[in-house]
């Protein structure tokens, strides 16, 4: 038998070994099986603890992607909103929300700054248009039907009131009442005189120093036009006088209609009111002389229907 622990040979009925003295035993005979399985080492399931990801609350991020977004869907309003969510955006810590807020914010303000650009230059068109119509008096001719109506309305109004109260005109003193009730009246100066300038038309004219200074002039007009279209035809013709003129909306007495400004080469100025007066006719009066600054420029708003 041999031995198990020096490997010497015994005999078979040898109970210890003649050479180290260790017990003799017969080996048990192990299967491949089961070598295996006595050589293997236990081996214990480790699992992974889970992982703790802190989840970044970085609050500028969050405002730089809400403002982007907001900025985004109103780009028309205004770039500021889009200016301080891309400086929130630069200034927040690395994160997808930082990364869009930039992103949505860049593309709104780029376009917002191109709108406003586009409502700049719009807006410059619509005032050189403006200015234009302005000029060539389209813009008086667009308003003309409304304001003639509205001056019926209003004269219908005080004629109805000086009917109910009609009352004694009252000269002031140094001055006298001129006209008729054709063209109307006016009062001047009780020294001015009855004047006709070359023309000799049916107009009534007085004038302070006779065929020189300030002259007043009363007429009516014909023809069935508008008063502006009477004004602008009046300014055509002193144009071609090489005189500066221009029509404008304004008011004599209580009526309203229009007046051409115009100044003379020799220095003259004019200023004729072409409106329609309570009989329905459309009325000339007219002041000029050498300052339109002086008194005698404001005759006209003295005119009157009735004497």
């Amino acid at each position: 038998m041999k031995c198990n622990y020096c490997g010497a040979d015994n005999k078979e009925e040898s109970k210890f070994c003649a050479s180290c003295g260790a017990e003799l035993k017969e080996k048990k005979k192990t299967t491949k099986k089961e070598e295996v399985q006595e050589e293997k080492v236990e081996v214990k399931e480790v699992k992974p603890e889970p992982v703790k990801t802190e989840i970044s609350k970085d609050g500028k991020a969050t405002a730089s992607l809400v403002l982007g977004i907001i900025s985004f869907v109103i780009w028309c309003v205004t770039p500021i909103t889009s200016i301080i969510g891309l400086i929130l955006g630069i200034c927040s810590k690395k994160s997808g929300k930082k990364t869009a807020g930039i992103i949505l914010n860049s593309i709104a303000l780029v376009v917002s700054i191109c709108v406003l650009l586009f409502w700049i230059w719009f807006g410059a068109i619509i005032n050189a248009g403006i200015e234009e119509f302005n000029r060539s008096g389209n813009i008086e001719r667009f308003i003309e039907t409304i304001e003639e109506e509205y001056e019926k309305a209003e004269q219908q109004v005080e004629a109805e009131e000086n009917e109910e109260s009609e009352e004694e005109t009252v000269v002031e003193e140094g001055k006298m009442i001129i006209g008729d009730d054709t063209y109307g009246y006016v009062k001047v100066p009780s020294n001015w005189k009855e004047f006709k300038d070359i023309d000799g038309n049916s107009s009534i004219q007085y004038t302070d120093i006779g065929d020189m200074g300030y002259i007043i002039s009363l007429n009516k007009v014909e023809e069935n036009v508008s008063p502006y279209t009477a004004a602008t035809n009046i300014k055509n013709h002193i144009l071609q006088e090489n005189a500066e003129a221009k029509v404008v909306y304004s008011t004599i007495s209580k009526y309203y209609g229009y007046k051409v400004e115009a100044k003379y080469p020799d220095g003259t100025y004019l200023d004729a009111y072409l409106f329609k007066a309570d009989d329905g006719k459309l009325h000339y009066v007219s002041i000029e002389g050498p300052d339109n600054t002086n008194d005698s420029f404001k005759i006209p708003d003295t005119f009157s229907m009735n004497k």
